[in-house]
């Protein structure tokens, strides 16, 4: 977005954007071991999508596990990391953990490009593998924004 466009937006003006110029949010999983029935597994969730002052927003940020991952009935908000710190809360509920962030503080500024996220859970979060190699879709919700990560667990 040009000088004047940025001007138009601040001052109120609608400014049409082409939306091919747009990034199209992308989501990668890894789980460390990435063999099948691993236990305990480390996962690594990366997001890339559009942010606000490089901030993910308010969240809360949603993670479906696959239905065939070994899931503890608790986590530990210190066994998840979001952007290198533990979230304010760490709940699950069957396959699903709400991660809660901290409200922003102070001024934010206007910009909003593309920025990357990162959620890691720890081996200490007690998550496994399925016990069939495969890949697996994981969605994870920021906030409004979807994306859908691919778990490729290994023989």
């Amino acid at each position: 977005m040009g000088a004047a466009a940025v001007a138009a937006v601040l001052a109120g003006l609608s400014v049409p954007v082409a939306t091919a110029t747009l990034p199209v949010g992308s989501a990668r999983a890894v789980a460390t071991p990435d063999v099948a029935g691993a236990q305990p597994t480390a996962l690594t969730l990366t997001l890339r999508f559009l942010m606000t002052c490089g901030r993910p927003g308010a969240g809360p940020i949603v993670v479906s596990l696959p239905a065939a991952e070994k899931v503890p009935r608790a986590i530990a908000r210190s066994d998840v990391l979001v952007g290198g710190k533990p979230p304010l809360t760490a709940r699950i509920s069957g396959h699903t953990v709400t991660l809660t962030l901290p409200r922003s503080q102070g001024v934010t500024c206007l910009v909003i490009a593309p920025g990357t996220l990162t959620i890691l859970f720890t081996r200490a979060a007690g998550l496994g593998n399925p016990s069939v190699a495969g890949t697996y879709p994981l969605p994870v919700r920021v906030g409004l924004r979807i994306l859908v990560a691919r778990l490729t667990v290994k023989p």
